[in-house]
């Protein structure tokens, strides 16, 4: 596949920034609902449908977007697998630590780019897998001394939500149609897969607000640009993106819970940030030669 064109890779670094940013205040604001997993997987699962719903039915789309995405086999993969990722985190979220879970998404990058080149044979750059690895030190620096804490179970649908939502990212890049209103499938069938248990044992959170919010604005702001990005620049430089909220959260966190934030953190943090900036101005200076070599 041939390399972007420096509008492609500016525009995708940027969704792939915003979402990342937005995205960070997910768990915080999860934890603020106190609320059981089912009805705060289900919440949110169908406000996102909502919301994606009406973006479907009134927002212009794109010449790339399936005309009936409901008719399109690329699309139903897509959207299926954002389900099944977003319930999976939404279990992590409530059985493990945050350390742990955070830790587990960041191979979600390597994920992104094994998978790439199996299934695309879009072999990452060199830069691409310095990224990698820079990222992956920085955040085994923040949560090297809270691995201990996370259960067996929450683990390992950690690893399931990275799985998931690598394959999701780079199936979208294949796919090459834009899938930026896939998340809404996604909010559908995590909603729909949390209605049994709501019902059989209906609690309401503690503060409810905080769970209209977190489905109705930051998981589809951050959904949209996520899932729009692949279009533009490759699944592994998209899943970069989401370590900024292996970053930011525990900022967040302490914020609002008061929770100390480490030296480790710090460091790690920096390496990460970083790493990101430094790999999408490699990005947009290349996209840049490589414009003015074409002219």
């Amino acid at each position: 596949m041939p390399p972007a064109p420096l509008s492609n890779q500016a525009k995708g670094v940027a969704l792939g920034f915003a979402g990342g940013l937005v995205i960070s205040f997910d768990v915080p604001m999860i934890r603020l609902a106190d609320s059981d997993p089912w009805f705060a997987m289900g919440l949110r699962g169908f406000c996102i449908a909502i919301v994606f719903g009406i973006l479907y039915a009134f927002a212009p789309r794109s010449l790339a977007t399936p005309k009936n995405p409901f008719k399109d086999r690329d699309w139903l993969i897509v959207g299926t697998v954002y389900g099944i990722s977003n319930i999976f985190f939404t279990l992590s979220v409530f059985h493990t630590s945050t350390a742990n879970l955070v830790f587990i998404l960041a191979f979600n990058s390597m994920l992104a780019a094994v998978l790439a080149w199996w299934l695309i044979g879009e072999k990452p750059y060199a830069a691409t897998w310095a990224a990698i690895l820079a990222t992956l030190v920085g955040v085994a620096i923040i949560v090297s001394g809270g691995l201990a804490t996370g259960t067996g179970w929450g683990d390992i649908t950690s690893v399931a939500c990275a799985a998931t939502l690598a394959y999701a990212l780079v199936h979208a890049r294949k796919s090459g149609k834009d899938m930026s209103l896939a998340p809404g499938l996604g909010g559908l069938v995590a909603g729909f897969f949390a209605l049994p248990f709501i019902l059989h044992d209906p609690q309401l959170p503690g503060n409810i607000g905080w769970l209209w919010a977190n489905g109705l604005i930051v998981v589809p702001i951050a959904g949209f640009c996520l899932a729009l990005a692949p279009s533009f620049i490759p699944a592994p430089q998209v899943a970069i993106f989401y370590l900024l909220e292996t970053v930011l959260a525990p900022i967040w966190v302490w914020y609002v819970f008061g929770e100390e934030i480490s030296t480790r953190t710090f460091v790690g943090g920096a390496i990460v940030l970083g790493a990101i900036l430094a790999h999408s101005m490699w990005g947009l200076r290349r996209a840049r030669r490589l414009a003015m070599a074409a002219q």
